[in-house]
């Protein structure tokens, strides 16, 4: 499927979301963050879900492990976070919300016309990500050896 100026439809999306991801870090935490281009496993993970209505049917999470997440809440909100500080799961579905929010204002004016909803955040990892979307990305991202993923997942 081709979009604008005959680039392919995934490469748009996925150009969009590095886009967000990068813009997200480095304005909110002050720091530089690139995508890794192997996924990586992330165990006993903390998820955030953004859904998308409208317009676009789908949904974005965030997620990273227990460690990972504690260090980027910790630059969010510039300071140390406990293993078990609930000001963690807050951070991972704020980070979720910005992404979100970057990567649906990238999106053409006829897409754009779409809600997003607010986080949701559980530390089961994935389980309960939609499998009735027909098509999905994953792609991992590095923040200083810091290693979390973001999946973007639409109707088809």
């Amino acid at each position: 499927m081709l979009g604008n100026g005959g680039v392919n439809v995934s490469e748009e999306r996925i150009a969009r979301l590095d886009s967000a991801v990068s813009e997200v870090f480095e304005m909110m935490l002050d720091r530089s963050c690139g995508p890794v281009d192997a996924e990586i496993g992330i165990h006993e993970r903390i998820t955030a879900r953004i859904q998308f209505s409208g317009a676009i049917n789908g949904e974005c999470l965030v997620y990273a492990s227990q460690t990972v997440a504690q260090i980027a809440a910790e630059a969010l909100l510039g300071t140390v976070s406990e293993t078990c500080d609930p000001m963690v799961e807050d951070a991972v579905g704020e980070l979720c919300n910005m992404i979100a929010g970057g990567w649906k204002s990238k999106l053409g004016s006829s897409e754009a016309v779409c809600l997003i909803s607010v986080p949701a955040v559980t530390r089961d990892g994935t389980l309960g990500f939609r499998d009735e979307f027909g098509t999905s990305y994953h792609r991992c991202y590095s923040f200083q050896g810091n290693v979390f993923g973001v999946a973007l997942a639409f109707q088809s």
